[in-house]
């Protein structure tokens, strides 16, 4: 587990620096809500993150259960200040980021797609 932990945080270290300051944080949640590994430029409580994660995860999943779907792979929320909450699926993890206010959203998407789709 701890081997898993340390690649998790060097991806999330990798993907900070790739975004080019574009993200202030990025949190690895695993499917039951806990935080594994995270990196924030700004006060951030994982735990608060990680539980809301796995909620908006939940709700995702039972709307498209009922359109028959098959789960998704991306959520993006607009936040009030411009802000952006990120979420992707990884393996069995979510990986969280929070942008900047008006963040070049193709930039972190590029970027995300080159670290994530490994």
């Amino acid at each position: 587990m701890e081997s898993a932990r340390s690649e998790l945080k060097s991806l999330i270290e990798d993907i900070m620096i790739s975004c080019r300051g574009w993200v202030d944080a990025i949190i690895i949640v695993s499917q039951d809500g806990v935080p594994v590994a995270y990196s924030a430029n700004v006060d951030i409580d994982p735990e608060y993150v990680a539980a809301a994660t796995s909620s908006i995860a939940g709700a995702t999943d039972a709307v498209l259960e009922l359109i028959n779907s098959r789960g998704f792979d991306a959520v993006d929320v607009k936040l009030g200040e411009k802000r952006y909450l990120l979420i992707r699926r990884y393996r069995d993890y979510y990986v969280v980021a929070v942008t900047k206010p008006n963040p070049n959203l193709g930039f972190i998407n590029l970027v995300f797609e080159a670290y994530l789709s490994k």
